[in-house]
């Protein structure tokens, strides 16, 4: 094949051919099989249709390698016409004038023929470079376009303009004080001194940067001004060249514009965030504790002022008040210090064999208070497995699952707490009889400060229950869902954990 110097994909000119050795090899081969053809056909065609066949041959070698080979064989294709197939034969003489000018004749129209082929070999070389270009600049747009920040856009224009203009690049960018900064290169300058003070004079009034020698400046600029400049170790460009990476620079200072508003907006909507969940934080904290300090304040106010008016059955209910609002409380500050924890990873496993019917057991111990008003049912399975868990999470999980089945059930109504194995898992499900979660809110019910609203009895919870549920189960590799009820009606919500064998630590 013939040798080609190396060319950006992004050149539309066409690469210098130059045919080698092997290529006038090939012509020469070309010609002989010409001559074998001839041989086999003249016979049985007039003596000047065997020209068509050393034409053809030029014309295969025209296409294939270009302008000199094809000369090559339409010479040698004319001399081998002339010795072997013009009388006399293996001579170069000619006896006949027509001999002479159907000679004459084919040398022209290979010459010619191979001058169109060639031609073609060129157009076709050209058409080629040009789908290479638009196909890496169609790449480097995508590229672009999913680059996720400043640097990946940077990486990828620096690599794009060296292997393009073949000469090391930098780009220069303003940094928190405006100052022009290297802030990358492919792959270096090598030492050559910047005027950055002049540049970024230039730069900030967006006027043409001033003459550097061995070094060509580009803008990356925007409709909305001018974003930073690119540094080339090469003079003078092309006016081709200037365009094509002009039209590289445009695209990357799109591109580093957009992942600088994407990074505004992320930081936006996290102090969006952040000062959302702060104040729902405090107005649930506020509101939730100082429920409970309001009831046990007015209790404790009441038994100290008339405790000598008041029965000794009335004294009782006021301290059982005092007592349930206190575990209220103390439960509020569980959970949010188990959120603190959560939230800071600071969540640390004992994991020990406790029972299900002891966890179970504690839990009901806890919320004994809260649970009077309802009818508290067990459906435990017999010979359930031990659980490799740490107890006080899996029962704190179960505590505030309790808490919210009472927030939605009706007064005197049924809570049954249910404990199953289904093959390597264990399920305990607490099923109430209030009016259920609506399918759509069934996730978002685990959402931190998500709370639906409460019953009539009760008012709208924290919100932080039922994440801090999750989290606890979720760090023993088990998980908590909600679904409907029995008969579509209440609300079963199942902790699910994994089974440990026995002689498993």
């Amino acid at each position: 094949m013939p040798e080609t110097t190396t060319r950006s994909p992004y050149s539309t000119e066409l690469p210098p051919v130059r045919p080698g050795l092997r290529a006038y090899l090939w012509a020469a081969f070309g010609v002989a099989g010409a001559m074998v053809c001839a041989f086999l056909l003249h016979r049985f065609v007039p003596h000047a249709n065997l020209s068509l066949v050393f034409l053809t041959g030029v014309l295969i070698i025209a296409a294939k390698w270009g302008l000199g080979p094809s000369l090559f064989a339409g010479v040698a294709s004319f001399l081998a016409f002339n010795f072997f197939f013009t009388t006399p034969f293996y001579t170069f003489a000619v006896n006949h004038d027509g001999d002479v000018a159907t000679l004459l004749l084919f040398l022209i129209t290979a010459a010619l023929t191979g001058q169109l082929a060639a031609r073609m070999h060129d157009e076709i070389a050209k058409k080629q470079a040009g789908i290479r270009r638009i196909t890496a600049l169609y790449g480097f747009a995508k590229r672009m376009t999913a680059a996720p920040d400043a640097n990946s856009v940077l990486k990828e224009l620096t690599r794009h303009l060296y292997h393009f203009l073949e000469s090391p690049v930098a780009v220069l960018l303003p940094d928190t004080e405006g100052k022009l900064k290297v802030s990358g290169g492919w792959p270096s300058l090598n030492g050559i001194p910047l005027p950055l003070d002049r540049l970024e004079a230039a730069w900030k009034v967006d006027a043409s940067p001033p003459a550097c020698r061995g070094v060509s400046f580009l803008t990356l600029g925007t409709a909305r001004g001018p974003v930073g400049l690119v540094a080339v170790q090469r003079e003078p460009l092309t006016s081709e060249e200037e365009d094509q990476a002009r039209a590289l620079c445009d695209q990357a200072a799109i591109a580093i514009e957009r992942t600088g508003l994407v990074t505004d907006l992320e930081e936006a909507r996290l102090i969006s965030e952040t000062e959302q969940l702060r104040s729902a934080l405090l107005s649930s904290v506020s509101h939730d504790l100082r429920t409970p300090l309001s009831s046990i304040i007015g209790s404790s106010s009441t038994l100290l002022e008339y405790s000598s008016k008041i029965a000794a059955g009335d004294q009782r209910d006021l301290l059982n008040n005092i007592l349930g609002e206190a575990e209220r409380l103390n439960r509020y500050i569980q959970n949010l210090l188990d959120m603190t924890r959560l939230g800071h990873g600071g969540l640390e496993l004992r994991r020990d064999w406790v029972s299900v019917e002891d966890i179970i057991a504690a839990a009901l111990k806890r919320m004994e208070g809260a649970l009077s008003g309802f009818r508290v049912a067990l459906a435990v399975d017999s010979d359930l497995p031990l659980l490799h868990v740490h107890g006080a999470f899996v029962e704190q999980a179960l505590v505030n699952i309790l808490d919210n089945a009472i927030h939605f059930s009706p007064e005197n109504g049924p809570i049954t707490i249910a404990a199953s194995v289904a093959g390597e898992k264990l399920h305990i499900d607490t099923i109430d009889d209030g009016p259920g979660i609506p399918e759509a809110e069934r996730e978002m019910i685990f959402d931190m400060f998500y709370s639906v609203t409460g019953s009539d009895r009760h008012p709208r919870g924290t919100g932080l229950g039922l994440a801090i549920c999750r989290g606890l189960i979720g760090a023993h590799g088990g998980e908590v869902e909600a679904m409907a009820g029995a008969d579509g009606h209440g609300t079963l919500m199942r902790i699910t954990l994994p089974l440990a064998h026995t002689d498993e630590s």
